[in-house]
């Protein structure tokens, strides 16, 4: 099993200058990369191989022009190329758009570390090729092999150190699905999360409670003149704050996800499948809603579910969840966002919207389980009950990759 940990680290002068080097390198190499690969589509209407690359680069060592990449770590300018691949192949999959040239300004610069990496836990050392001994806060323990470490700065001038390790346990078997032990989750503005049971968490607002502070700031940066040290200095002020409401909202997502998965009897929990970049569309809510970080929090809850073999499912983004009484069932054909309390006109139930929501998602995903184990059960080319328990569930994507291979 894969873990990533992320350390603050504290270079000195010199490894700052190093890590300079580090993030320039990487950079001018990723978009030399792509250029290269623009140019050489145009003209042969191929795709430069990643070998007859990795090739250039070595060459290019050797020209005077460019000696001054001996400079940094070999490896790490192998891994840009790693990465510039990485994102070509997301591209031709439709995972991502086509990949972009890199600025010197941007606000989060990184370069990886491949190999050769240790970390010091009795003296809090990471030594890193080429650069030597960072202090670092390394504040939990891990065992096992390190895969990958990447290097990034935030635009606030933090230095930061995200290990990949391959630890020695393997991820669990998801449970089975039951009713019992099965909550629905519904997320929302002014309650972040509702559970079917009943239990209610408040949104953190991490940039509503700063927005006044921010305002401030940015109009005195606005006033400085451009290129200047007090800019320099105005810019980090509107970075840190930045951080800060970051930070914020990402304790929030990592507190609530911890509580459901760890301090909680249910094995699996529900959601819907939002379609939150459309959501963001919406001029009127799209401060609201990205405030709330709902991405963040799905996906922590997706990993940590996974880490102790509970299960998520995910329903239809189109299904009536809000519209529909969880009491008997009927539907309303509108529902306003001003109507808090759900007024059933069929049998007079009055419940409390957002909670009427998550029992209607945990009813839909547990049919919709039902569904696919009714479908696998069906199935003649089932070699047994391994075969079945085995693509019992995780938000349906081992029934989805059972179909497949039976088809």
């Amino acid at each position: 099993m894969f873990k990533a940990y992320k350390y603050r680290i504290y270079p000195n002068v010199a490894q700052t200058q190093q890590f300079a080097k580090h993030f320039g390198c990487a950079r001018w190499v990723y978009n030399w990369g792509l250029a290269r690969k623009q140019a050489h589509y145009q003209n042969t209407n191929k795709n430069l191989s990643p070998r007859l690359l990795q090739d250039e680069l070595v060459a290019l060592k050797k020209v005077e022009k460019t000696a001054w990449l001996k400079e940094v770590n070999s490896q790490a300018l192998l891994a840009t190329l790693f990465d510039l691949n990485a994102a070509y192949a997301n591209f031709f999959q439709k995972k991502s758009g086509f990949p972009r040239f890199k600025k010197k300004y941007d606000s989060v610069q990184s370069f990886q570390c491949p190999q050769h990496v240790k970390v010091d836990f009795p003296n809090k050392l990471l030594v890193l090729p080429k650069i030597g001994a960072v202090k670092a806060k390394l504040h939990r323990i891990f065992s096992g092999n390190i895969k990958t470490t990447t290097i990034s700065r935030t635009a606030c001038g933090h230095y930061y150190a995200s290990v990949l390790v391959e630890t020695p346990e393997a991820l669990p078997v998801p449970t089975t699905v039951v009713e019992e032990q099965t909550i629905g989750l519904d997320l929302g503005i002014n309650a972040f999360l509702v559970t079917s049971q009943g239990d209610r968490k408040t949104a953190p607002k991490s940039l509503y409670s700063k927005t006044k502070r921010l305002r401030t700031l940015q109009r005195r940066l606005s006033k400085k003149i451009p290129k200047s040290v007090n800019r320099s200095k105005a810019r980090k002020r509107v970075a840190r704050l930045h951080q800060q409401i970051k930070n914020r909202r990402l304790e929030a997502a990592h507190q609530t996800s911890a509580e459901l998965v760890y301090k909680n009897h249910a094995t699996s929990f529900a959601l819907e499948d939002l379609n939150i970049k459309g959501l963001l569309k919406n001029r009127k809510l799209s401060r609201a809603i990205s405030d709330c970080g709902w991405s963040e929090f799905i996906r922590q809850l997706q990993y940590k579910s996974a880490w102790v073999g509970k299960n998520i499912i995910k329903i239809d983004r189109w299904a009536p969840s809000s519209k529909q009484c969880s009491g008997c069932g009927h539907r309303k054909k509108t529902l306003l966002l001003s109507e808090r309390l759900y007024n059933c006109e069929h049998c007079g139930l009055s419940i409390d919207r957002d909670l009427n929501a998550a029992i209607n998602i945990k009813r839909f995903a547990l049919a919709q389980n039902r569904a696919g184990m009714a479908q696998i059960e069906a199935c003649g080319s089932c070699a047994g009950g391994d075969v079945l328990q085995e693509t019992s569930s995780y938000h349906g994507m081992k029934q989805e990759a059972h179909f497949i291979q039976c088809a």
